[in-house]
């Protein structure tokens, strides 16, 4: 099997196979489609900035006295 990429635009429920690929005319194939989805990325984008800020609101780290025994606390916690 042949891997072949390119890139179309699916016009009235048809793609447009490019010239070059002439050679595969009326061979069996298999289609595997590919979109870019904006609308996704953009919302997970969203959700991301959404969630900081309610961090932001929240002041999770106010109550923290000393932020250096903090951190070591947290750290071994790993160990």
């Amino acid at each position: 099997m042949n891997a072949i990429e390119f890139s179309s635009r699916i016009e009235k429920g048809k793609i447009v196979v490019p010239k070059k690929y002439k050679d595969f005319d009326n061979e069996e194939v298999r289609v595997i489609l590919l979109v870019n989805d904006s609308k996704t990325s953009l919302s997970k984008k969203e959700a991301i900035l959404k969630t900081l800020n309610k961090m932001k609101k929240e002041k999770m780290f106010s109550v923290i006295q000393d932020p250096v025994l903090w951190q070591k606390g947290i750290r071994n916690e790993w160990e």
